[in-house]
């Protein structure tokens, strides 16, 4: 925020302060209010039936590296002493949250359980590969569980068996394989949409590792 601050000629009982705000952030700012503090000699004009501690709402929103100018008038009594005045600025910052379908597992399965689900014909099956993986197997695994709330059901040198469960009900299964720099993850759920939007999302976050 930078400020000008201008005399009214016609009234000598009032500046008026013209405020740049910029936003030097990555998100999107709206619902910004300025509220400056009264003081014995100067004091903010506020709109008609508010209180000294309203703000003034700050009239635009503003994009990421925006810029936009907005003035604010203050009644005085005396000139002839410099005035120190606090004020605050308040917004609301505009982010996207999203859901993603790892949100909603979460579910452990017993071996016999988990041998019985992959042998019936009732799963759909997709695969994904992802490469430039460096991290050992076990933070792999770790990682999986973790973030996308899987349980390792049976693990064999760098190959293991994960399991989860939807709060729908929709079952999970994959098989892990980790190569010297890469991850293979076969993938079977009885609702093949699900199963590919897990896989991508799934994808994305390995290939951070």
């Amino acid at each position: 925020m930078t400020y000008d601050i201008q005399g009214n000629l016609q009234n000598d009982s009032q500046v008026t302060v013209s405020v740049i705000f910029e936003n030097k952030s990555t998100s999107f700012l709206k619902s910004m209010e300025l509220n400056v503090l009264d003081s014995l000699n100067t004091k903010m004009l506020r709109p008609e039936g508010s209180s000294v501690h309203d703000g003034i709402p700050v009239p635009f929103q503003l994009p990421p590296g925006i810029s936009n100018e907005a003035q604010f008038v203050f009644t005085l009594q005396s000139i002839v002493m410099a005035q120190k005045l606090k004020g605050t600025l308040s917004f609301i910052v505009k982010v996207s949250a999203a859901l993603n379908c790892l949100c909603f597992l979460g579910n452990c399965v017993r071996d016999d359980a988990f041998a019985k689900l992959l042998e019936s014909g009732d799963l759909h099956m997709s695969s994904i590969k992802v490469d430039g993986i460096s991290i050992s197997f076990q933070h792999l695994l770790a990682k999986i569980c973790f973030h996308h709330h899987f349980s390792v059901v049976e693990r064999v040198d760098s190959c293991a068996s994960m399991y989860s469960r939807s709060i729908q009900g929709h079952h999970v299964c994959l098989l892990v394989k980790k190569g010297e720099n890469s991850v293979s993850i076969d993938g079977k759920c009885n609702d093949s949409t699900l199963l590919s939007n897990l896989l991508d999302e799934m994808k994305e976050t390995l290939s951070k590792c």
